[in-house]
């Protein structure tokens, strides 16, 4: 009697290790509606799944949970699909306040962002949260949004695209910002800068020898 129950405890020790390495690793189960992304299987889960629609969301966000048993019906209406051997968005989402760097890299200003990403390129839900729209959405009315190039943050970046964000993030951005606020600041500063100047430049350039008015004899 002891030695199965030792058995049985140690197969469902295994189960829930074997569960947490899958997790750990961003693994989707066959049986697993919503893929659950973090910082570290985001890129990976990008590269396997060439469709999946992402979630980006904020556990305190009144409409995120409003959201969320619309998101899990579209999950399994997916994984059905999948399932009868059709193929099918994966369904993911993501909390970004757990995870900032993908708040930043995906510029995400509102919850919940739903974004598609399919074969390098990524398409924004604008519509009606509804489960219909959201279907409709992931299974191929995305083609019909703008999409734009997947965007990248500083760890994908190369050097050179490294230098253009620097420069463009706190040079150029931070300028434009300083002017549109503080143009009366910007005025002034020249201004002063050019009086000193002139003050500075007249004291230490030498004056020139007065030249004689006589003649010597």
């Amino acid at each position: 009697f002891l030695e199965k129950h030792m058995v049985g405890a140690k197969a469902l020790f295994l189960a829930l290790a074997a569960a947490c390495l899958l997790a750990g690793l961003g693994v989707q189960a066959a049986d697993e509606k919503v893929l659950v992304l973090t910082e570290k299987n985001f890129a990976e889960s990008l590269e396997k799944h060439p469709f999946m629609v992402v979630e980006f969301y904020a556990p305190w966000c009144g409409h995120c949970k409003t959201l969320e048993p619309m998101w899990e019906e579209v999950a399994e209406k997916m994984l059905d699909k999948r399932q009868s051997g059709e193929r099918s968005a994966i369904i993911a989402k993501v909390d970004v306040t757990a995870n900032t760097y993908l708040l930043t890299r995906f510029k995400v200003a509102g919850f919940p962002t739903l974004i598609m990403f399919s074969q390098g390129m990524q398409y924004q839900f604008k519509g009606e949260r509804d489960v219909e729209k959201l279907l409709d959405f992931a299974m191929g009315g995305f083609k019909e949004v703008t999409g734009i190039e997947v965007m990248k943050g500083i760890n994908e970046m190369n050097p050179v695209e490294k230098l253009q964000h620097y420069w463009k993030v706190a040079l150029h951005d931070d300028m434009k910002q300083i002017w549109r606020l503080h143009k009366a600041a910007f005025f002034l500063f020249v201004a002063v800068a050019f009086v000193l100047g002139v003050l500075i430049g007249r004291m230490t350039v030498p004056r020139a020898p007065a030249s004689s008015s006589k003649k010597n004899n």
